[in-house]
């Protein structure tokens, strides 16, 4: 009897490691890209016989704002069989230095990071070696979190009201 999909994934997740590796001076982090996770899985998912792929779409919402819209898809190259987890970038309106194509490219790399992140269970924390923690919520009092996703910025009473908050389809707030 063949391995399902699921046991492929599985087997996918505990072997799959990827480094932080490119660093932006701009922000002081340590961060890995869309690229780095691809070529990470690819010889791991030759191994089991599975294909990766990444597939864009882009959402407008009624409120005006565009989401690219990522979908990682494991297949079993035997069965068809094939297991697709999801990521959102919101597209900014502008970004110095950058025309609209690059703007959608860059939302479209980071929905795919995301998406890969989520179909590999790929913990997007803070690595021991980057020397920094991600800052926990102060309890009470006003601070400022960033969402990673789509990048807004919001003023927040409490942790409480920052978890609630949903300023996209998956916040993952940051405070500043």
């Amino acid at each position: 009897m063949a391995d399902s999909i699921n046991s492929k994934l599985l087997a996918v997740q505990q072997t799959l490691k990827v480094e932080k590796g490119h660093y932006n001076e701009f922000g002081g982090f340590w961060s890995r890209s869309k690229e780095d996770i691809l070529e990470a899985a690819k010889p791991i998912c030759h191994e089991v016989g599975c294909t990766i792929t990444c597939d864009d779409h882009v959402r407008m919402l009624e409120n005006g704002w565009v989401y690219v819209v990522s979908t990682a898809t494991l297949t079993d190259s035997d069965t068809g069989d094939s297991i697709e987890r999801h990521g959102y970038a919101r597209e900014t309106e502008a970004k110095t230095k950058m025309d609209p194509s690059q703007i959608t490219g860059s939302a479209s790399s980071y929905a795919g990071k995301r998406a890969l992140g989520n179909l590999f269970a790929i913990d997007d924390s803070t690595d021991a070696d980057t020397g920094s923690e991600k800052p926990a919520p102060p309890a009470n009092g006003p601070f400022i979190a960033r969402c990673r996703s789509c990048g807004m910025r919001m003023q927040f009473f409490n942790p409480e009201q920052m978890a609630a908050y949903r300023c996209c389809p998956n916040p993952d707030y940051e405070v500043e």
